[in-house]
């Protein structure tokens, strides 16, 4: 960079620090889209799990109310057996008659239970049923989530080192700036989402699309001046003297 100005010189290193702010923020957003993925699959996953452990209470209480409804089924039966051995030692005919009418009494209530407990097994087999269906879901998605993290596991590795060793050559590039220099684009960078630095293309800067003054212009293509965008504050540079790299053309 020996026939660059001071100024293109500063900027150069500015484009150099834009340059790997960027790759960090890339490699991040790759990093924090994977992890949320998998976060959020935990979250489903822990939310099925929720619902099952509520399922398995509700058929905890309905077999609960089963038993109870089956002991009372069990209940009739034993009066009905009594009832018939009692009929059987009847003799006079208006007590056979009352206990004809318990008998029918019995039957109905019997009937009913029966009818109770059908139908509470039908329901709770089905429930059943639709728990193992459940469960059966959540372990496959539990199976995903595993795999994917296994999978992520070397790529999240590669990705954190990738963004220490940028931090580590940002902080190299950092040292050839002053302090104030740095604090400046900070600033920028924070409130311009994470673009410091552009270009200046026919007198317009690319970050904010705004039409700088002639003698801005001037200064920036001269390379005469550290300038920021009066609109948008950031560095810019001019685009036809850097390279792809975003590096400075001697003598351009």
């Amino acid at each position: 960079m020996a026939n660059l100005t001071q100024a293109q010189q500063i900027i150069d290193v500015l484009r150099r620090l834009q340059a790997i702010d960027d790759e960090i923020r890339d490699v991040r957003e790759g990093r924090d889209a994977m992890t949320g993925n998998l976060e959020r699959l935990h979250r489903v996953l822990e939310m099925r799990d929720g619902q099952l452990a509520e399922m398995r209470d509700k058929l905890s209480e309905a077999e609960s109310w089963f038993t109870k409804k089956s002991g009372e089924l069990e209940t009739e039966k034993e009066k009905l057996t009594k009832a018939k051995a009692k009929l059987s030692g009847v003799t006079r005919s208006k007590e056979y008659v009352a206990v004809n009418r318990e008998m029918d009494n019995i039957r109905k209530n019997l009937a009913n239970r029966e009818d109770e407990v059908k139908r509470l097994t039908g329901a709770i087999d089905e429930f059943r049923a639709t728990i193992v269906r459940e469960d059966e879901k959540v372990a496959r998605m539990r199976q995903v989530a595993d795999e994917e993290a296994q999978g992520n596991e070397a790529a999240l590795g590669e990705m954190n080192a990738t963004i220490s060793g940028a931090e580590d050559r940002r902080g190299e590039v950092a040292t050839q700036l002053s302090s104030g220099i740095v604090r400046r684009y900070a600033k920028i960078f924070k409130a311009r989402d994470g673009v410091a630095v552009t270009g200046l293309t026919d007198g317009v800067c690319t970050g904010c699309n705004m039409v700088l003054q002639p003698r801005f212009v001037e200064q920036i293509l001269r390379g005469s001046s550290i300038i920021q965008c009066p609109h948008c504050s950031r560095y810019l540079f001019d685009g036809s003297s850097h390279d792809a790299d975003g590096n400075a053309i001697a003598g351009s």
